[in-house]
């Protein structure tokens, strides 16, 4: 599917719905229409008040393209991933309770139903994760992610990448919740995989664009209904302040004067 602007700030309150990215650090973004950019919100909003007139068109060096605002300087990790990776159309990262548990304790998605099987052979788990230092660690979360879908962060989050929009949020939905259940059936027994000719078939389902299709369609509507779509037309000067930030250089500077 082609995504437009307005698709990216309704995805950035979908994901808002589900209280996925709510506070300043989650990341969405989205590959531009030619291939060598990519768009995101910018440094300091949350992602249920994104509005179409707040997105920020950047190159894979985070050098403006057109649009607002100044944009979070860890999507570094972002530019490295589109570079790598031509079949990613958009990346979501968060630091949702159920991913940063299951990463926590060193463990990764068992495929036990078919929500779970979608994830089987596609999710990684990246052991290290230097998180003061952003701009040095760009290519090597890169790296850890390689040709999977997607990757928990050990004790920091997950981030899920998807063949256009609607698969990254469907996926990340998916994910969050898949990782919520894990995470019971874990406390409650032994967590069983399922037979592997079901896998199989439930993989090819829950993986298809039918579903996510589907999926995203239906999360509109929901948003539609609750009425947290309103405003994303609005055109008025943002209700925020952007943030003035260079996390690697204050980092570095609260080192130094220690």
């Amino acid at each position: 599917m082609t995504n437009s602007v307005r698709d990216l700030a309704l995805a950035y309150r979908i994901l808002g719905s589900f209280k996925i990215g709510v506070g300043v650090l989650a990341h969405l973004t989205m590959r531009g229409a030619g291939g060598s950019t990519f768009w995101t919100y910018q440094l300091g909003q949350s992602v249920e008040e994104v509005r179409t007139a707040d997105l920020v068109e950047v190159d894979f060096d985070l050098k403006p393209v057109s649009g607002p605002g100044r944009v979070n300087p860890s999507l570094s990790i972002h530019g490295k991933i589109y570079a790598a990776r031509p079949d990613v159309r958009a990346i979501i990262h968060h630091h949702g309770a159920n991913g940063v548990a299951l990463g926590a304790i060193g463990a990764s998605v068992i495929p036990f139903d078919q929500h779970a099987a979608r994830w089987h052979g596609e999710i990684a788990l990246a052991e290290v994760y230097e998180s003061p230092l952003l701009h040095g660690q760009s290519a090597s979360i890169a790296d850890a992610l390689g040709s999977m879908k997607a990757l928990l962060l050990k004790h920091h989050g997950v981030l899920v990448t998807g063949t256009c929009l609607e698969d990254a949020v469907v996926s990340t939905i998916e994910l969050d919740n898949v990782c919520g259940a894990q995470l019971k059936a874990m406390a409650a027994g032994e967590v069983q995989t399922m037979p592997a000719a079901e896998l199989a078939d439930v993989k090819q389902v829950m993986g298809s664009n039918i579903y996510y299709e589907a999926a995203w369609a239906y999360y509109l509507r929901r948003l539609h209904r609750l009425g947290l779509d309103r405003g994303v037309d609005d055109t008025t000067p943002a209700g925020f302040e952007a943030v003035d930030v260079d996390l690697a250089r204050d980092y570095s500077a609260s080192v130094r004067g220690k």
